[in-house]
């Protein structure tokens, strides 16, 4: 029997496939709260799947395609696309499939139903939401909380023109790779529309290794620059004899020679800690108008309300994060996070962890940690930070 190549999914998208190979045969998707009974009616003849009216929306912004990019997921799985799933615009309009091939393989993948919602447009309502922070801070999380459990299209900035072009209610520049699905200027704010800006901090001590292994191979982020293992203000391509460092190469290093990892991390860590240093008062407040600053985070709620002449701005820290549902929920009720693990590793997971279990700040690194706006504002005060005691 055949059946859909996407996953089974109830809330907001209810999708019915017509096989025409054989008469009068039904299947029930099993997957928890995903499951839904697929009419299943087949002939002699040809595939036909038939998209809902609900889902079909696709703003004019949306309507480009260009063909997905090779390495777009792990080898075997692209072989499943047969458009590209970030740009909505290459869906086949009636086909509940798309953009994935109808096949028995995934009648009830989780992961299918998870995505299709994800990258699907959906129609803006009034309420706007601009997820804007630095990155490594789970506002991917957040930004897929919205869209998936209140068809809320969050933006997802990191840059301040970003959140500007956002707040004037233009398109965005923000990358999709970055966003996680294509947004519409639809969803950017408009006149009468309420707005909220969420934005989150985490500690330097934890938050900057997990940035370096990010980037480590990206020649535009100081932490990928080459030659390794000494300071650097940009990339220099390398002389006769050298190479760049390649996945293998840390994935070595991370095994046999971590050291050289936490020397490279420690000579570039200044220039990266410089930029998010004063985050909050040059980036984040010229964008919004929203002095987080001038306010006092709050321990025991776990997070910072202020506004502005036009929206509500909620502060979180990422160290709260178990208890984001319940903190947002009082303003989006409903909201959920998506289950933190859906079955995908960082291909440097090995390197990351034998990294942290030596990596060691001097005292000199720790003051300097201590004196960014993010420690000084959101853990001066807390007992746990080892900036409690230098702020």
């Amino acid at each position: 029997m055949f059946a859909p190549d996407f996953a089974c999914s109830t809330v907001r998208l209810f999708l019915v496939c017509w096989f025409r190979h054989q008469v009068g045969q039904a299947a029930k998707c099993t997957t928890g709260d995903d499951a839904v009974m697929l009419q299943i009616q087949m002939n002699e003849g040809e595939t036909s799947c038939i998209r809902e009216p609900a889902s079909r929306h696709l703003p004019d912004d949306l309507r480009g395609c260009t063909h997905p990019a090779p390495d777009f997921l792990k080898p075997g799985g692209q072989t499943r696309l047969v458009s590209n799933p970030l740009q909505p615009g290459c869906w086949e309009a009636n086909s509940s499939c798309a953009p994935f091939t109808c096949s028995a393989a995934a009648a009830c993948d989780a992961s299918m139903a998870h995505n299709l919602k994800l990258w699907e447009p959906v129609q803006p309502g009034k309420l706007k939401a601009l997820v804007f922070q630095y990155g490594k801070v789970a506002s991917s999380a957040l930004v897929t909380g919205f869209k998936l459990e209140l068809r809320i299209a969050a933006a997802h900035a990191h840059q301040g023109e970003e959140a500007r072009q956002w707040l004037r209610g233009q398109p965005t520049a923000i990358p999709v790779e970055q966003q996680g699905f294509a947004l519409s200027k639809e969803w950017s704010l408009m006149p009468g529309d309420t707005c909220f800006i969420i934005t989150a901090a985490r500690s330097h001590i934890n938050r900057d290794p997990s940035e370096y292994f990010e980037t480590v191979l990206s020649t535009k982020h100081p932490y990928g620059y080459h030659p390794r293992g000494r300071r650097r203000e940009h990339d220099t391509p390398p002389a006769a004899g050298e190479e760049r460092w390649t996945r293998e190469t840390v994935q070595q290093l991370g095994e046999s020679n971590v050291s050289a990892l936490l020397e490279d991390f420690h000579a570039q860590h200044p220039i990266v800690l410089e930029y998010y240093a004063k985050w909050f008062s040059k980036v984040f407040k010229p964008a919004t108008g929203a002095d987080i600053l001038t306010g006092h985070f709050d321990l025991e709620k776990r997070h910072q309300r202020i506004s502005t002449s036009r929206c509500t701005v909620l502060a979180l820290r990422y160290e709260d994060s178990r208890h984001w549902e319940k903190i947002l929920n009082e303003y989006f009720p409903g909201f959920r996070l998506p289950n933190a693990n859906r079955g995908t590793q960082k291909w440097y997971e090995i390197p990351y962890q034998n990294f942290l279990k030596k990596l060691s700040y001097t005292q000199d690194e720790l003051d300097k940690i201590c004196q960014t706006e993010t420690e000084t504002h959101f853990y001066k005060s807390d007992p746990s930070s080892p900036c409690a005691q230098r702020a």
